[in-house]
Order: structure tokens, then sequence, then C-alpha cells
């Protein structure tokens, strides 16, 4: 069972889409937020620098359970201060992979913009020196162009549910025996990531951000057991699939095949850097 770990108001509301999946362990760490063993609520306060000095120790009370493989989720609120606090605390006992949210930049004020800007390169440089295993991004405005137009009562909930079941379904692929897998061991040094979804028909690969010289892309192919029995152009489909979303001569591109009980097929993806990304705004 895997644990997963939310700080503030965006980490814990795509933590609580997890619920529905029985394979993990739960924690929320937010301010208006009520208390209990998975649960713990921080006083407010006024600026990210007084959430890093006034964090609590929690080592031997609240997350004294906590160990083995973590995925800690955060985006870059005032809270996000108290960040590096918390996962110094459970460091020694954990595998730490970072699940980083970006806000739109657009939208965001002077001071939060500078704290988006160190957070996001901070949380890269500790995975890129093995402080963490690795670190997934996810920027809300792609994530949005993906999914396409969306009321706005139910703009974050759409984001987290497709963020959530994707990353998911991903964890459940890497720990399933797959119908056909091209799969190797992964670049080591590549330890910036992303997440994002293929097309079937066309092969047109949405990736939920624009990561910067990708070195390794991996595809898992969702097929319902009835295609697998009968459709003989699927291996071309795959081989047409990677040609086209190769970027470059040197980019390691790998798949898997996982039979389903869906209706229909889905394509997940995974795309992997060794580059720390820019913090660029969009044109």
């Amino acid at each position: 069972m895997q644990t997963i770990i939310g700080l503030g108001r965006a980490g814990c509301s795509i933590v609580e889409k997890f619920r529905q999946y029985p394979q993990y362990k739960i924690y929320t760490i937010d301010t208006k937020i009520t208390e209990s063993e998975t649960a713990f609520a921080l006083k407010h306060q006024e600026s990210p620098e007084l959430y890093e000095a006034n964090f609590p120790d929690l080592k031997e009370t609240f997350l004294k359970e906590v160990s083995g493989d973590i995925l800690f989720i955060g985006s870059c609120g005032d809270i996000s201060g108290a960040s590096l606090r918390l996962l110094e605390q459970i460091k020694d006992k954990c595998n730490i992979s970072i699940l980083y949210i970006k806000p739109d930049l657009e939208l965001l004020p002077g001071t939060k913009a500078l704290q988006e800007n160190l957070i996001f390169n901070v949380f890269q440089e500790y995975a890129r020196s093995n402080v963490f295993q690795k670190m997934c991004i996810i920027d809300n405005s792609t994530l949005a162009e993906v999914i396409g137009n969306i009321p706005v009562k139910e703009y974050y909930n759409r984001l987290n549910q497709v963020i959530a079941s994707t990353l998911h379904m991903i964890n459940v692929f890497d720990h399933s025996e797959p119908t056909m897998s091209a799969f190797s061991s992964l670049i080591d040094t590549a330890k910036i990531s992303t997440l994002g979804l293929m097309d079937y028909d066309s092969g047109e690969e949405k990736m939920f951000f624009d990561l910067t010289i990708p070195r390794e892309k991996r595809y898992y192919y969702a097929i319902p057991e009835k295609i697998l029995e009968s459709d003989g152009t699927l291996m071309n489909k795959i081989k047409e699939h990677i040609k086209k979303n190769c970027e470059h001569d040197k980019m390691k591109m790998s798949y898997g095949i996982f039979a389903t009980k869906y209706e229909q097929p889905f394509i997940y993806c995974a795309s992997y850097s060794s580059l720390i990304q820019k913090n660029e705004k969009k044109d």
C-alpha cells in the first residue's frame, strides 16, 4: 500500500480523489481541516516563511506510522513554505516522490509568483540530487486545455479527478503483468516527469506539462480483451504512435499492453527529462 500525503488545499483536494481506491493510505495537512488520525490542522500563518518557521515536530505523533514509498502532493500557496520541513521529518525512513501542481502563472500576484518559482525549482533540484526519488509536474492550465471546456463549479474537481485517475492507472499497470511489454529500467538521471493521455485512433499526445527535452517516454496501452483477441493492426498502430511522438533521435521509447474489461481502449503516457524545467509563462 502506497502512502500519499497532501499539503494545502490543492494537495489535499487531489489526495481526497484517491480515497476511492483501496491501494492507498491517505494523509492530509491543511489549515481548514477536521483533525483525525490521518488529518492534521496547521495553525494559519501569514506567510510561507512563517509556515516553515512554525511547522511542528510530527515525527513521533501524526507522522509516526509513515514509512516506505511516499507520494507527496503540493502546490505553491503560502502553506507550501512548510513542505521541506514536513519532508525533512520523514526522509530518513521513506522513499519520497513529489507530485507538484503548477497553478496558472498569469493569475499569480508578484509575491505568490516568487514563492511558486522558489518551490518549483527547489523540488526539482532535490529530485535531481536524489533527495527525492522523482518529481512529477502537472500544469493546471495545460491540463484544462487537455480536458476542454469545464464549467466553473466543476473546474478543479474535474482537474483533480483526471490527475488522480491517470496516476492511479499508471501505478496499477506498473504493478501488473502486461500482455506484452517493451519496458526496461527507467533512465536513472531522468528524475523530472509528467503524465498525459494519447488518442487511440490518431496517436495524438496530450501531456499535462510541456516537458523540455524529454529523454524517455512510456506508453501504457489499456486495451479491451476483445480487441486484443481480434485486432491484427494493433502492433502496427503502436509502431506508428511511437514514430509520430519521438521528438529526437536519442529518445528512449517503450510501451506495455495491458488487458482490461473496459469497452474502449485508453492510452496513458509518462515522459521523463534530466533537465531542470524553466518557469515560463505561456504566450
